[in-house]
């Protein structure tokens, strides 16, 4: 026996799972692009003397 699709259901629940797909990859990335900049302060910040030390073993601790 053949079973009925609903073609415009299905679609709708992919469309939902991609776009909370695309929600979880873009605040992957928002986090990503956040901890680049913070440690591009801290490189700023070592290179105009505010900062002592290794800011690199700094920020990774």
């Amino acid at each position: 026996m053949h079973d009925i699709i609903d073609i415009e259901s299905v679609t709708h629940r992919l469309m939902q799972t991609l776009a909370q797909i695309q929600a979880m990859l873009g605040d992957d990335r928002d986090a990503e692009e956040r901890q680049q900049a913070d440690y591009f302060d801290m490189l700023r910040r070592k290179a105009s003397g505010e900062l002592d030390g290794n800011v690199t073993a700094q920020f990774f601790s």
